[in-house]
């Protein structure tokens, strides 16, 4: 149920006997049959280990006005309602309404109305004029009516799609009946409870929360209230919207119902956003695996990360210096393509483990990346005793290296290029990763470079390349670098991903390349020797790079990883590298 006390207008008032009769009639239907109607429990299912009655959803997550986009939102519709009955037309994957225009307010910019509109463009116009994720709005219209996964929603239920107006003792009111109005007046009032606070009884702070109606309803009360300690306001929100808490007998039945003190709205708001988006507060969920490889030296490390991803052998490897990263960037994509690992090297002698887990691997091929005074020849011959063939990409410096490197490991050609700053590795770390696992390679761009030179404009063409991804800000990859791209290459897709600093940029890059991942690797962002050897492997599994601090891992890189739902997540480098707050996934 949705809105009570002065969250609407103000009511006539009611006889205790039509109270009693409406509470009946709402919560019979809102109370008893709800966990009974929607219990299909998905492959992935939450884990209340993980609920907490205080952290619903994370603000960010809920107050997100670009959280979807429309065609994400009518994919999303398509993919989980059930075939719409015989000549229905309310299967919100095929609703659709004429909209009026809503004026600007203090809660929500303009909306302008349309004829025929869909539900998912209604949905999404919504979410941007009023700053609520799309995904919160799903989610409260399948926990209040169940519309998202109906076949044959009534024409009730559209009217009252988001319980917007329908408090526990009284009929719902006329005012806010209809799809349109029911979305955008939630959506509004839930800006309302943010931006007015002390005007509802639910705030940030310990708070004792009613169970259930007849908490408060029936005389005497029954089922009590529990002390719930509300950490955001998107919780606070949820609670003034439906005012009731879980009880121990509808957590222990996550997907079934509870006892006669059992309420469901909220906990059903959390489950829904959890099957369906991961987790809504951002936090890692306690059943994710962990892992940690990691040597006592770089080149350790790396040897550790090649023998868990290659147990029984790989037909290439590649070795890159460790202690230089700028070789290494360009190599990881190609050793992700070549399906082996990138290992590293001193420059004048190759490290015995290296050397072991080389002869392990039994590799058909060796590729030393970087010149002589890079890799040294006599590292060179001794990497040519380990392989039936070996070779080396190299050129007069690191951006023509990785020009080398895509050539030679791209011979086919490559349609998407990633394009990072080769003065400093953290954007290409992520890069690295993402490129190889979309199949394409990296080049390295010249510190303050305004225009792209002839040599790499010549491998863009070689490659055949139609879309570039730029890693990093403009102070990374100039506007001027990627205009004459587009000026000189003829290239028009350039889509570039930069954060405010090297975490974030990490994240966008991984939320382009990695929407959905079952494991991810986590290395540090302030040093790149552990993670040019993760990307390689990242890449090759299809797994995202997230960058940590030594200390804790910053909101952006968790949030980052729940947003992929992964299930497993391996640690690259000692607690020296990556502390155990890391491993323990604390955040910054």
């Amino acid at each position: 149920m949705a809105v009570t006390q002065s969250s609407i207008r103000p009511r006539s008032r009611i006889t205790r006997s039509r109270l009693l009769l409406s509470w009946i009639a709402v919560m019979s239907m809102a109370v008893a049959m709800l966990p009974a109607v929607f219990d299909a429990r998905p492959a992935r299912a939450a884990d209340i280990a993980d609920f907490d009655p205080g952290y619903l959803i994370s603000d960010y997550l809920f107050y997100n006005s670009d959280a979807m986009t429309q065609a994400e939102i009518q994919a999303f519709l398509e993919s989980q309602g059930s075939p719409c009955a015989k000549d229905s037309t309310n299967c919100l994957d095929v609703f659709r309404q004429s909209t009026t225009t809503r004026a600007a307010t203090a809660r929500c910019a303009e909306y302008r109305g349309e004829a025929n509109e869909s539900a998912a463009r209604i949905i999404f116009k919504v979410q941007a004029a009023c700053g609520i994720s799309a995904k919160a709005l799903l989610v409260t219209l399948q926990k209040e009516q169940g519309l998202i996964t109906s076949s044959a929603p009534s024409d009730r239920a559209i009217r009252v799609a988001m319980g917007y107006g329908c408090p526990d003792t009284a009929v719902c009111d006329s005012l806010f009946f209809g799809f349109f109005n029911q979305v955008y007046s939630a959506a509004s009032q839930f800006q309302r409870y943010r931006m007015s606070p002390g005007s509802f009884k639910h705030q940030i702070g310990t708070q004792s929360i009613y169970l259930h109606p007849n908490s408060w309803v029936v005389s005497p009360p029954t089922c009590g209230t529990k002390s719930v300690t509300i950490k955001n306001a998107a919780t606070a929100g949820l609670y003034n919207y439906t005012p009731y808490t879980p009880n121990t007998a509808s957590l222990a039945k996550l997907y079934g119902t509870g006892d006669a003190c059992s309420s469901y709205g909220n906990r059903n708001f959390w489950r829904y956003y959890t099957d369906w988006f991961g987790n809504p507060t951002g936090e890692m969920p306690s059943g994710v695996e962990r892992s940690r490889y990691a040597g006592d030296t770089r080149y350790e490390t790396s040897v550790e990360i090649s023998k868990a991803a290659f147990p029984t052998g790989a037909p290439a490897v590649f070795v890159a210096v460790g202690s230089l990263y700028a070789d290494g960037l360009a190599a990881a994509p190609a050793a992700a393509r070549a399906g082996g690992p990138l290992l590293l090297t001193e420059p004048t002698s190759l490290p015995d483990a290296v050397s072991a887990e080389i002869r392990r691997l039994a590799p058909q091929s060796i590729v030393v990346v970087g010149g002589e005074g890079v890799v040294s020849r006599s590292v060179y011959q001794q990497l040519a005793e380990l392989a039936p063939s070996i070779r080396r990409d190299a050129g007069a410096d690191r951006f023509e290296t990785a020009r080398q490197i895509a050539l030679a490991s791209f011979p086919e050609g490559a349609p998407r290029v990633f394009i990072a700053s080769g003065a400093d590795f953290p954007d290409a770390l992520s890069a690295s990763a993402a490129a190889g696992a979309l199949g394409g390679p990296v080049l390295l761009v010249p510190g303050g470079a305004t225009s792209v030179d002839r040599p790499t404009l010549d491998v863009l063409s070689r490659l055949g390349v139609t879309s570039i991804v730029v890693a990093g800000g403009p102070a990374a990859v100039s506007t001027l670098y990627t205009q004459s791209i587009r000026d000189r290459a003829g290239i028009g897709a350039i889509t570039r991903y930069g954060g405010s600093d090297r975490f974030e940029t990490a994240a966008l890059i991984n939320a382009f390349a990695f929407p959905n991942a079952e494991r991810a690797y986590v290395a540090s962002g302030l040093d790149f020797p552990d993670a040019l050897s993760a990307a390689a492997v990242a890449g090759a599994q299809k797994s995202p790079l997230v960058l940590a601090t030594p200390s804790c891992l910053p909101q952006v890189s968790v949030r980052s990883m729940v947003e992929s739902r992964v299930s497993s997540v391996a640690f690259v480098g000692g607690t020296g590298v990556l502390g155990r707050d890391v491993y323990d996934f604390q955040e910054c």
